[in-house]
């Protein structure tokens, strides 16, 4: 005859399910959940971070090249190889800025560009006012349009000094993931002079409140 009666059973048997409830519920709260973790911003060769403490960053790209393109990935905060149509989302090369969408490639990067406010007045991304970059068009040169080059440009030229200053612009661009990033151009040069190494400050910012809305892109209208 058994020790143990049915009652019994079921008693122990609900005990140990308590109990491995209770250490999968811990090992829960050891384990960070996939996805939650953050990326902080990784130094390249050619791109250069710093934390700003409040969740931008000021990063220094060295563009001085004047064959290579800079790719940089916004989601994860590192230097990429722009010569492949993956995963980066913004590229430099000296005063050229690209991004990752329409004729600068397939990741589906979009641009909406903000004069209306300062860096920190922008929290969320906008819902509508997104471009991608276009072939060229009636314009002088032979490049393509980009957002960052469209209407004025980034920066304005002063032909007395002929150096370059950035405009009062703030370009909220949606990642090749889908994921929103406020960025201003804060210089063109190093302290020491040097053309092409550029400043950029970023951050990431909440999605708008509907989907962003791709316009028509610069230089078509």
């Amino acid at each position: 005859m058994s020790r143990f009666s049915p009652r019994s059973r079921v008693s122990r048997r609900a005990a140990g399910l308590l109990l491995a409830g209770l250490l999968t519920a811990c090992g829960d709260d050891l384990e960070p959940t996939p996805g939650d973790e953050q990326e902080l911003p990784e130094n390249g060769t050619h791109v250069r971070h710093q934390d700003n403490g409040d969740g931008s960053f000021t990063t220094t790209v060295d563009a001085t090249s004047k064959e290579a393109w800079i790719g940089l990935d916004l989601d994860l905060g590192k230097q990429v190889d722009a010569a492949q149509d993956t995963v980066w989302d913004l590229s430099f090369q000296r005063f050229g800025i690209r991004s990752r969408g329409g004729v600068s490639g397939t990741g589906g990067v979009q641009v909406a560009v903000l004069a209306d406010k300062t860096f920190a007045q922008v929290t969320q991304a906008p819902s509508s006012g997104y471009t991608t970059d276009a072939a060229d068009g009636d314009d002088v040169g032979a490049d393509p349009d980009t957002v960052f080059q469209a209407g004025d440009g980034w920066y304005a030229y002063d032909p007395a000094t002929h150096k370059l200053s950035p405009r009062p612009l703030v370009y909220v661009v949606r990642s090749d993931s889908g994921a929103y990033f406020k960025v201003e151009l804060l210089s063109y040069y190093d302290d020491a002079g040097t053309p092409a190494m550029l400043k950029l400050h970023w951050a990431k910012v909440s999605g708008p409140v509907s989907g962003g809305h791709v316009d028509a892109a610069p230089g078509s209208r």
